[in-house]
């Protein structure tokens, strides 16, 4: 399978998942290679996911995505990461507030033990997230006004 490919499996799980949870207005977009999905919760919220999707390991991304953040009280966006690798598929639903902190923090982490480099090349921008992470975020539909 491809990278492509696991990332429209895993686009079209989360509009299914979406659905089958009452939301409704659910479309599908691109912001330069990214999907993004919209929808109108049942709580008469709009909101917009970024998804993230992967068959085994970690889910890839980007040190670019990282920042230092505090809590939204009133956040709208929000990363799911689905594992469809599995059956019935797990899906973790991030704060975009909380990932690009989380990634951030992660990535000054990592430099730090690293003596302020990368292990292998400064210039990469690649970034994985382990399960482990996100594991407080699994299966958290009601942030959504879809619980």
């Amino acid at each position: 399978m491809t990278t492509q490919h696991t990332a429209q499996v895993g686009t079209h799980a989360i509009c299914d998942e979406l659905s089958r949870r009452g939301a409704t207005d659910i479309r599908v977009w691109k912001e330069g290679n990214r999907p993004r999905i919209g929808f109108l919760s049942k709580n008469g919220v709009q909101y917009m996911v970024a998804p993230r999707s992967k068959r085994s390991g970690t889910w890839q991304t980007s040190i670019t995505y990282g920042k230092p953040s505090g809590k939204n009280p009133v956040e709208r966006e929000y990363w799911i990461f689905v594992d469809i690798g599995v059956e019935p598929h797990v899906y973790y639903l991030v704060p975009a507030w909380w990932i690009a902190n989380d990634i951030y923090e992660a990535h000054q982490r990592y430099l730090e033990v690293h003596g302020g480099h990368r292990k292998d090349n400064d210039d990469s921008t690649h970034h994985a997230i382990a399960a482990k992470r996100i594991e407080s975020w699994k299966g958290s539909w009601d942030q959504l006004g879809l619980g």
